[in-house]
């Protein structure tokens, strides 16, 4: 009796061991499936490929909206009152004004040179005679404003095209913004303007 009885305690603790054990297994898959990183990176990375070395820098786009809609709208007026009112500049041969709408020096000379006459005006600058469409906000911070965009000049100036471009504006204390450097598309290395570019060379 006491061989069956002793038989049965040594069963009964080989089942509770395995119990335990199952449970350690089924309990550390569970600690290890909750270290799983669930964050996900919810900026746009921007790529630039040069020769054979390819870099991505994470693009922070903040608006200062609360709504995106009322932003986009406001930038697309933004972009196209900046580039109507440069050409109009150059048009009227208004140097003066050029402070207010251009924040570098080779866009300062480039627009007088305009005025000189390196620009061939078939008619006056205007919202009608020009199209500057807002295709996306590539960057929006308080210090930096990037947009791609196409612009139409053909119905002001005689070889005037289509084309798509990327601009860089930078804000001025008052809340309005001036005409940096000109990019061809958003895969250029217009984040440096942003970050990098000295800004003290403004007229």
């Amino acid at each position: 009796m006491a061989g069956k009885w002793r038989a049965a305690i040594a069963f009964g603790m080989i089942v509770v061991m395995l119990a335990a054990l199952v449970w350690l297994l089924v309990n550390d898959d569970d600690l290890d499936r909750e270290a799983v990183p669930t964050t996900q990176l919810t900026v746009a990375p921007n790529t630039t490929t040069t020769g054979a070395t390819t870099t991505t820098t994470a693009v922070e786009t903040t608006t200062t909206s609360l709504d995106p809609d009322a932003r986009v709208a406001e930038v697309a007026r933004i972009l196209e009152d900046r580039w109507v009112g440069l050409y109009d500049a150059i048009f009227r041969q208004d140097e003066s004004s050029l402070a207010d709408i251009v924040a570098v020096q080779p866009l300062y000379d480039a627009a007088v040179d305009g005025m000189a006459g390196a620009i061939e005006f078939t008619s006056a600058p205007t919202a009608e005679t020009m199209t500057v469409t807002l295709i996306d906000i590539l960057l929006d911070r308080p210090d930096c404003l990037v947009v791609h965009f196409n612009r139409d000049l053909s119905g002001a100036i005689a070889d005037g095209v289509s084309a798509d471009g990327v601009q860089v504006l930078w804000p001025r204390d008052d809340g309005s913004y001036r005409l940096a450097r000109t990019w061809t598309n958003p895969a250029d290395l217009w984040q440096d303007d942003c970050d990098l570019m000295d800004r003290s060379d403004i007229p």
